[in-house]
């Protein structure tokens, strides 16, 4: 079982009022709300990221959110995409020669590796107070 901690926190009665409001409605305990309310938008953590991906995305704590944004929005290469997706279909028909394989291997991490880091900045962004994109325009960026 996970050790508690009991914490003081002074919140602005509006707020009281609705936590309490979804405590009721919802049929959970105050303290069941608030401990799901601060999971739901806790800021991601460098510790939850692969230990090879931690050093290239602490730099992106740091940036502003307009340049948060820019990353969200930048597209993977689409001559990449294309590629990834053509020897993930030779890989499906079993024609995928060794040199290809290496390929993929290849291609298949540079496309984790962007898709954790846009993961990572759309996670800081909400955390930031922002409505993020819907899984259809995020599904744009990644096939163009």
């Amino acid at each position: 079982m996970e050790t508690l901690q009991a914490v003081t926190v002074r919140l602005p009665q509006a707020i009281y009022r609705r936590l309490e409001q979804t405590a009721t409605i919802t049929k959970r305990s105050l303290d069941d709300v608030l401990l799901q309310t601060i999971r739901g938008n806790i800021p991601p953590s460098l510790e939850d990221v692969p230990p090879d991906m931690q050093d290239a995305l602490t730099p992106l704590l740091d940036l502003s959110d307009n340049d948060l944004w820019a990353v969200a929005n930048s597209p993977i290469d689409p001559g990449q995409w294309q590629r990834h997706r053509h020897l993930l279909q030779k890989n499906t028909d079993g024609t995928l020669g060794k040199q290809e394989q290496r390929e993929l291997e290849h291609l298949r991490d540079q496309v984790d590796r962007y898709v954790l880091r846009r993961s990572f900045v759309l996670a800081l962004l909400k955390w930031r107070g922002y409505a993020l994109p819907s899984r259809d325009q995020q599904a744009g960026n990644a096939s163009p």
